[in-house]
């Protein structure tokens, strides 16, 4: 799990627009920052990492593809999200096809955008939520002292009298551990309960 706090690029010619994603993620756990010319974004983004770049389909000099393709050629990894007021199937389909990873139309609503981007962030291993945290910390220990013990997801499930699909999901840091299931996990890995949350 990345110790660092995301960043997020925001390139946007409206300035309205720009600056209300701006706001609207920078947070205690996100930083982000809006360009509202795409050149300047781009010499910007040589110098810096962002995991998220949000781009303008439609902006002068440069609009959100070539961005997007100019940025990926110096970032393999980082993700991208295409906004238009223009929507067409045609610019939908070329965004995708460019590595875009969703695109999204204007007016947008940002609970929405935010789902996205979270969504995003989470599949590069960025966890936002303070329980989502915590599930996957959890979950890392659950998995470490069934390794360490020998036992497969399945062995540890009928031990446990617990679903295999309940510990997979638990060690993916998926879904939320009850105290009692946490207990009969922990009995049967020979721990402590507080093995499991220790440092947390």
């Amino acid at each position: 799990m990345p110790l660092q706090a995301p960043n997020i690029l925001i390139v946007d010619d409206d300035t309205e627009n720009g600056k209300y994603l701006q706001d609207c993620f920078t947070t205690d756990n996100c930083q982000a920052t809006w360009f509202k010319d795409s050149k300047q974004a781009l010499q910007d983004f040589r110098k810096g990492a962002y995991h998220v770049g949000i781009l303008d389909l439609k902006m002068p000099r440069m609009n959100g593809v070539e961005l997007l393709q100019r940025m990926r050629e110096r970032d393999e990894d980082i993700g991208f999200i295409i906004l238009t007021g223009y929507p067409s199937v045609e610019t939908a389909l070329t965004s995708l096809k460019k590595g875009a990873y969703d695109y999204v139309k204007k007016p947008f609503k940002i609970d929405e955008l935010k789902k996205v981007v979270t969504r995003l962030l989470e599949e590069k291993g960025f966890f936002l939520s303070a329980e989502a945290m915590i599930n996957q910390y959890i979950g890392q220990r659950i998995k470490d002292f069934r390794v360490q013990k020998r036992l497969t997801v399945t062995k540890l499930a009928h031990k446990a009298g617990l679903s295999k699909s309940l510990i997979s999901q638990l060690e993916n840091g998926k879904n939320s551990a009850s105290l009692s299931t946490l207990s009969k996990v922990a009995r049967c890995l020979s721990i402590h309960v507080s093995d499991l949350v220790q440092d947390l």
